[in-house]
């Protein structure tokens, strides 16, 4: 994973937590389920894909 992937990551983060900040208390449940998936998992996955590259794949 070059830099590139890190920081495309880290603006697709970044923009979903300004979503989700910018949400009222009605905001529909098809918007908060996909914004949270992307908070929570996609740091998840950045860190396994740079574990492997860096550790697995040798």
């Amino acid at each position: 994973m070059d830099r590139t992937d890190l920081f495309l990551g880290l603006i697709v983060v970044l923009l979903a937590a300004q979503v989700y900040e910018t949400g009222d208390s009605h905001t529909s449940i098809f918007i908060v389920l996909p914004v949270m998936a992307i908070l929570y998992l996609f740091p998840v996955y950045l860190a396994g894909a740079v574990l492997i590259e860096n550790f697995v794949d040798g």
